[in-house]
């Protein structure tokens, strides 16, 4: 994570990996579902309004673990 990240964004991070740890359980590891959320995270570290990089975040990682599920 950024070194700027506050701690409310690091929460929604966590909160990202739960929704979709439980959305895909049945065709991921909860180990490549945080993989995915991480690497998707990575694509927004310089942003700089940050607002709206949990959701940015959990849609891009729901697109590719959706496509990996098919």
């Amino acid at each position: 994570m950024p070194a700027r990240v506050s701690p409310r964004e690091r929460l929604e991070i966590r909160l990202v990996v739960a929704r979709l740890t439980a959305k895909f359980a049945a065709t991921h590891a909860t180990s490549h579902i945080q993989d995915v959320v991480d690497d998707s995270y990575r694509a927004f570290t310089d942003a700089r309004i940050r607002d709206f990089v949990p959701l940015l975040t959990e849609r891009r990682a729901h697109r590719e673990l959706a496509r990996a599920a098919e």
